[in-house]
């Protein structure tokens, strides 16, 4: 759902401005729901280092990796950008294996495989040589699309060895994250001078209510639903079963865009669950 409305959001009012109203705003629900929950007891208890860290994995997660992901939504449009956000659970995979000495042993290998072989049959059947979009080069798009995929990984990364062997909740941790992104975002548009300028975009009614829904949907629910995710299994098959939203957004651009959804489109959809049933066999 977060992709169908930062691909209309990032179109409105451009993808790096998307990620300095997005972002904020989640940290601001964060920071109810932590309120609500534990209150700050848990958040005090962060040791700096762990704090650090956190940090780390969200300004390279939320702020350079979604940024990417979000300039190439605005080139490529949601189906071309999911598609190469795929690459995310291959490259978290091999840094767990380096950095986490996370084994994965053959099956968890072949579900991965067969995973994002099913997005890749459901996402490449549009017509993906067409022209360029007005918003950029279809190279431009791909870079981008793979340095979100790179930023979605290596922020996982992060979060998972902070996470194992501590007592840090999932809540606190996307918390800690997202104001790190916060501050760094923020910080680089003021001396960019580009604050009253991002902040005059929501004068917009829609717009205010499309940057706040993406927010919910987003980094609020789904960056802290990802860690909860890194916190109880392997980065790599986290982040495969993250990967599937190629085939989760079919339904949607059939009730909001009207599309048909072809036979390919269909098997591969089984193609995919079959790929995520394997992890849970490995």
């Amino acid at each position: 759902m977060a992709s169908l409305v930062f691909t209309r959001a990032g179109r409105e009012i451009g993808a790096f401005n998307l990620n300095k109203l997005r972002i904020p705003i989640a940290a601001l629900c964060l920071l109810a729901a932590v309120t609500v929950t534990s209150g700050f007891h848990e958040l005090a208890q962060i040791s700096s280092g762990d704090a650090a860290w956190l940090g780390l994995s969200g300004i390279i997660g939320l702020v350079l990796g979604d940024s990417c992901y979000f300039k190439a939504l605005v080139i490529l449009g949601p189906r071309r950008a999911t598609l190469l956000m795929s690459c995310a659970p291959v490259i978290a995979a091999l840094l767990a294996l380096v950095f986490l000495n996370e084994h994965l042993g053959w099956v968890a290998w072949l579900g991965i495989g067969v995973t994002l072989g099913g997005i890749a049959w459901v996402t490449a059947e549009r017509d993906f040589h067409s022209d360029n979009s007005p918003h950029g080069s279809k190279a431009m798009g791909v870079l981008f699309g793979l340095g979100g995929a790179a930023g979605q990984a290596i922020g996982l990364v992060i979060a998972k060895h902070v996470l194992v062997g501590s007592d840090i909740a999932p809540l606190v941790a996307t918390l800690v994250r997202m104001i790190a992104a916060t501050v760094v975002i923020w910080a680089y548009a003021s001396a960019a001078g580009q604050t009253r300028s991002t902040l005059g975009v929501l004068r917009r009614p829609v717009v205010r209510w499309v940057v706040l829904a993406g927010a919910i949907l987003g980094p609020f629910a789904g960056v802290w639903l990802s860690l909860v995710s890194v916190k109880y299994i392997e980065a790599g098959v986290a982040a495969t079963i993250m990967a599937i939203v190629p085939v989760l957004i079919l339904p949607l651009v059939v009730l909001v865009y009207r599309e048909r959804v072809s036979y390919r489109a269909v098997l591969g959809a089984i193609v995919t669950v079959a790929g995520v049933g394997m992890l849970f066999l490995r």
